[in-house]
């Protein structure tokens, strides 16, 4: 289960990522070129790697062990991507720095390809490394491909720890971070590794207890933080739709209550009452507009305040306590019964209650926590509204 964790679910993780990039992208331009080479070379590197797609890869090439050669070019063109990605953002003369770390990384790759055609290693093994360790080419081979891969990745942890200390966006900068500190991982492996094929060529030990994990857990730890590191400022969009979304809801279950103290009080709002269906459609600036009903229903409760009646507010703190509600729910219920007698007082033309006297203004701190508050009174107000007006405290409550 360990091994199928490790190999197959940063797989699902990387192509969930890349449609998700599709979908948004269609096509890709600029700066989103660059996150595309990255995270199609990620996703690249490790279907190979996993057990299925290391076979798969021999199977339809016919190149015994094709996959781990697919999986380096993948590393390499992630390490570049990333680079470059870092160096447009704010560095003079990024083309010509990134094209002469492109010919490296092509240069190291042709070496690459010219050991790996020369290394006898007939049975296609997803543990390449146990089996060929002291097999000639091997070490040349992968010598070759940390000279292609160092050098773009130890500018790329240069570059995104320095970009994160200068940027004032979260998401970015916690999205920096993450790359350098996979992109740590990824060097901390590919050590281990050159380490590892120079000490079984040469007949020196190498400790199973260091080489065990080391084999394990960086290249999964590099793979998820680039893969999330590259990929979190896009997903600011995500929180984005969600308060829209949210705003948009909360608009919504403001209408009932804001449309009847519109109808008692015509003074309290800028825009007249527009029919539903056109409120349904119209999604601009919700945010300006969740603001501003929630301001109308304010000055709508004060207008209100001559019929707002004690007597009601008791019998309504009674049925609450009843009813086993707590904090803002107790408070949501008792403003929805407090509000809907007052409307009703409003609507008939009744007196003011003869022993009027202050009556306190439920509500949150701050505008969120009061929007909040207000979301809670008006979805209390579309029930208890349909009830009858409750009785004095003494003769029981409705």
């Amino acid at each position: 289960m360990g091994e199928w964790l490790r190999f197959y679910v940063p797989v699902a993780l990387v192509w969930a990522v890349v449609l998700a990039q599709l979908v948004r992208f269609r096509r890709p331009t600029g700066a989103n070129a660059m996150t595309w080479v990255v995270l199609c070379a990620i996703a690249v590197l490790l279907t190979v790697q996993a057990p299925y797609g290391y076979r798969m890869a021999g199977a339809l090439t016919g190149v015994p062990n094709i996959g781990r050669l697919i999986d380096h070019a993948g590393m390499l063109v992630a390490g570049w991507g990333a680079h470059n990605m870092l160096l447009r953002v704010n560095y003079p003369g990024a083309t010509r720095k990134s094209l002469r770390y492109g010919l490296w990384v092509a240069a190291a790759f042709a070496v690459m390809c010219a050991c790996f055609a020369f290394t006898d290693a007939p049975v296609d093994d997803v543990r390449f490394a146990a089996r060929y360790a002291t097999t000639p080419g091997v070490l040349e081979y992968w010598l070759a491909y940390l000279a292609g891969l160092l050098p773009p990745v130890v500018q790329t942890t240069r570059l995104a720890v320095r970009y994160a200390a200068m940027t004032t966006d979260p998401a970015l900068r916690v999205g920096l971070r993450m790359i350098a500190a996979g992109t740590v991982c990824m060097v901390v492996y590919h050590v281990h590794k050159a380490v590892f094929f120079a000490a079984h060529r040469f007949g020196l030990v190498y400790p199973k207890a260091l080489s065990t994990p080391l084999d394990r857990y960086p290249v999964f730890g590099a793979a998820v933080l680039v893969l999330i590191g590259v990929a979190l400022p896009a997903w600011r969009n995500v929180a984005r739709a969600v308060d829209w979304v949210r705003n948009y809801r909360t608009y919504q279950r403001l209408r009932p209550l804001w449309l009847d103290l519109c109808r008692t009080s015509p003074h309290i709002v800028l825009v007249p009452p527009r029919p539903r269906w056109v409120e349904l459609f119209d999604v601009r600036d919700l945010n300006l507009r969740v603001y501003r009903r929630v301001v109308e229903v304010r000055d709508g409760r004060l207008a209100l305040r001559p019929h707002l009646d004690p007597e009601v507010i008791a019998t309504a703190e009674a049925e609450a306590t009843r009813a086993g509600l707590v904090g803002r729910e107790f408070d949501a219920f008792v403003e929805a019964i407090t509000l809907t007698s007052a409307l009703r007082a409003a609507e008939a033309g009744a007196p003011s209650p003869a022993a009027h006297s202050p009556v306190p203004t439920p509500g949150g701190r701050d505008l969120d926590s009061d929007i909040a508050f207000l979301t809670d009174v008006a979805i209390a107000y579309r029930h208890v509204r349909r009830k009858p007006p409750p009785r004095p405290v003494e003769r029981g409550v409705w």
